[in-house]
């Protein structure tokens, strides 16, 4: 028989929300390998200690002996928007416990429900998360424009970075504008290690008769390229080691509909259209997921929802109101991915219908 906080029934101890190891078993995504979750007691300090340290080398100057020292900068964050990023979603328990009690269900079933349902917001909270994290590579940016919050995060990415334009068609030369995107990031002290992007356009590559002839020669055009080839290719000739796919998809906008079961909008993490090309550090990331202590949190009613790897950093809460009579269950947490440099992210856009080869060229070169 389980034992409820303050003897009401569905509240559950705090000491058991801790101790719930929140480990769902989840789609692999390679956004976790690109962005590693860390916790932070300040947003702003974390981000800044990141942004100086991934920066180009800066050269300080040589000085006579008689002469001020010159003086430098930090580099500057966005510092007004990334401790705005609440996530937090709640649930009636009320209605569903008792409508349980009515069909019996004992009280030991009535804790597991209440304990599925916490987890289960916890995960809702992750998933935001992650979808953040994928805005940002396929973007250079963070919007977020719901529930009565309206802002971007600027990351410092500049638009010579993000408006690239690919032809993938088979008679475009892929070589060449693959070339162009990695001169122009060597331009400014970067070497691209990988590449982001859907299976469709590595299909797309994989077809096209500048890269079947580049793998195999000229005799090798019309036959497709395996993953290996292409993946081989792409490594020797532009140092893209890592060749990373995303299309996973997760569920937004969730509402009742007009016969009062949900519908649920299925959306890509990451867009089937693009391809980010990114230069990792040494341990293979290119940022960082920053979370810190919701609002709520300094009250002291909460309970991080702790002790695994998935959910560390969320918490879950739960309180009673008494008119109507209502117990809450709700898991927030605060978060904001973080890039370590903005000159190692250079993000194409594969267009339904690409344009002409001199089209593509002529944008590039921006």
């Amino acid at each position: 028989m389980p034992i409820w906080r303050d003897n009401i029934l569905g509240l559950v101890p705090e000491q058991d929300w801790l101790s719930i190891p929140f480990n769902p078993v989840r789609q692999n995504d390679p956004i976790d390998a690109l962005f590693g979750d860390e916790r932070t007691g300040n947003l702003v300090a974390a981000w800044q200690t990141i942004a100086a340290e991934y920066q180009v080398p800066m050269m300080a100057q040589f000085h006579g002996f008689d002469t001020e020292a010159q003086t430098t900068f930090r580099v500057p964050v966005d510092a007004h928007n990334i401790e705005k990023g609440l996530i937090k979603v709640k649930i009636n328990q009320s209605e569903r416990m008792r409508a349980l009690l009515r069909s019996g269900v004992r009280e030991d079933d009535l804790y597991d429900s209440v304990i599925g349902d916490g987890a289960r917001l916890a995960e809702q909270v992750f998933t935001r998360s992650k979808v953040a994290k994928n805005e940002l590579m396929a973007t250079g940016a963070v919007t977020i424009k719901e529930n009565n919050l309206d802002l971007a995060v600027d990351y410092g990415v500049p638009e010579s970075q993000t408006g690239f334009v690919l032809d993938l068609s088979p008679d475009a030369d892929v070589p060449a504008q693959l070339q162009g995107i990695a001169d122009k990031a060597l331009e400014k002290g970067v070497t691209l290690t990988g590449l982001l992007t859907s299976r469709k356009n590595l299909t797309k590559m994989r077809g096209n008769a500048a890269l079947q002839k580049a793998v195999n020669g000229n005799l090798g055009a019309g036959a497709l390229l395996t993953g290996a080839a292409l993946a081989g290719y792409l490594e020797t000739e532009f140092g893209l080691g890592r060749i990373l796919t995303n299309d996973l998809t997760y569920g937004a906008d969730a509402k009742i509909g007009a016969d009062g079961r949900p519908t649920i909008t299925n959306k890509r993490y990451f867009p089937d259209n693009k391809i980010s090309f990114f230069a990792a550090n040494p341990a293979g990331r290119v940022g960082a997921g920053l979370w810190g202590d919701p609002p709520e949190a300094t009250v002291g009613s909460l309970s991080a929802g702790g002790g695994s790897a998935e959910h560390p950093f969320v918490y879950i809460d739960q309180w009673t109101e008494d008119d109507p009579k209502v117990l809450w269950t709700k898991a927030s947490g605060l978060f904001i991915p973080v890039l370590y440099n903005p000159s190692s992210l250079w993000i194409a856009t594969v267009e339904a219908d690409a344009p002409s080869r001199a089209a593509a060229s002529a944008r590039n070169a921006k």
